[in-house]
């Protein structure tokens, strides 16, 4: 791996000498190696002596003082409180020094990420592709299914992100220490106030609050920390949450984990979507009201629901291998990749997310599919 060089600008010189040290002896040091100045001038001379800088990390007055000059390298603002740098690419500056370095690293990657193999670009031009997770009925697995498909997505290299939009978000029994279904901390309510305020450091926020899954191997947000926000959350917020993460340049693909239903905010993430993931159970109650949800939607929305449905197709969960699959067809594309039933996972335990062999197998499958890939070759899941 070549060691990318960065440099430090900051009018402080221990400061430097702490990040430098701190690198040289952690696994930092095989991917950076920094040049330290505390004057702008001086990095600027660096690089006209012929001095190649791949990123700059700059307190904010300083990064004023160095561009427009330097304005073709990567830069981050080092900043006491977040929204200092009116826009800018923000850290701060004063943190636990390993999670310094890998937001720099974060950014910097996201910056400079090119387009991976078979990963098509999203409706809208740049940034993540978006894989919504929904259904008509509640407890078909769409939190199972979104959950694994992060998981295989980000085991094959990628950067994903599991969003999970729900009213009731239980997800935490499967990613918090201990399996604890509430929330502590920053998350999707104080992303929820940046954007209504109009704050445009959404990028740094999610820098600093975003959690790592060591088992999945991706990232994901605390939940609403106030209840009340998630039930009056309104559709453009809703969008506007999940555009900006999409724009942050952090991830490759995030997975947005839906409530079951059909209303406006259904609808305007459904829109937002690039891929679609209608899941049905083998109950065929289950069946019925993905029928009458999709009739619904083309009655009440009409030719736009089309857009929908041209990105959407319909997976089967939980179905009995020893039995066939007995469901009809639906009103809709069916995924040729059905979901498997883990008996295991019925007995009202909490199972940990990954336990299941057969069931990963199958969503590894599926995102094959997604993609357009052969079985036989190495694929990227995105969502």
């Amino acid at each position: 791996m070549r060691r990318h060089q960065l440099a430090i600008v900051v009018k402080e010189k221990e400061y430097t000498r702490r990040i430098a040290d701190y690198i040289r002896g952690s696994s930092f040091g095989d991917r950076w190696q920094v040049s330290a100045f505390t004057h702008p001038d001086a990095c600027k001379q660096f690089v006209k002596q012929g001095y190649g800088i791949d990123l700059i990390a700059a307190e904010t007055d300083l990064l004023r003082e160095l561009q427009p000059e330097l304005s073709h390298i990567p830069a981050i603002a080092l900043v006491a409180r977040l929204g200092e740098a009116d826009g800018q690419f923000e850290l701060l500056q004063f943190q636990a020094l390993p999670l310094l370095l890998q937001g720099i690293t974060d950014q910097f990657e996201g910056l400079c990420r090119k387009p991976v193999k078979g990963l098509a670009p999203n409706t809208n031009g740049k940034g993540a592709l978006v894989l919504t997770v929904h259904s008509a009925s509640g407890g078909v697995g769409k939190t199972t299914l979104a959950l694994h498909l992060a998981g295989v997505a980000s085991a094959r290299g990628l950067r994903m992100l599991y969003l999970n939009l729900e009213k009731w978000n239980t997800s935490g029994l499967w990613l918090q220490p201990g399996g604890d279904a509430g929330w502590e901390g920053e998350g999707l309510s104080e992303l929820l106030y940046a954007i209504k305020s109009g704050s445009s450091s959404h990028t740094s926020w999610l820098a600093q609050h975003r959690k790592f899954h060591p088992q999945l191997k991706c990232d994901y947000l605390y939940g609403f920390r106030n209840q009340e926000d998630r039930a009056t959350l309104l559709p453009a917020d809703a969008a506007g949450m999940v555009d900006s993460i999409v724009k942050s340049g952090c991830y490759d693909g995030v997975i947005v984990d839906m409530d079951d239903g059909m209303d406006e905010l259904h609808y305007e993430l459904l829109m937002r979507a690039d891929r679609n993931l209608w899941i049905v159970s083998e109950e065929r109650s289950a069946l019925a009201k993905q029928s009458q949800m999709l009739h619904y939607g083309r009655q009440k929305y009409g030719e736009t629901f089309g857009r929908i449905a041209a990105c959407s197709e319909v997976v089967l969960s939980g179905i009995n291998s020893e039995l066939g699959n007995p469901l009809p067809a639906v009103e809709a594309a069916l995924a040729p990749i059905a979901l498997p039933l883990v008996r295991e996972w019925r007995r009202g335990e909490l199972h940990p997310v990954w336990s299941s062999s057969l069931y990963r197998a199958a969503v590894d499958r599926l995102c094959a599919y997604l993609l357009g890939e052969s079985e036989e070759s190495r694929i990227h899941a995105v969502g």
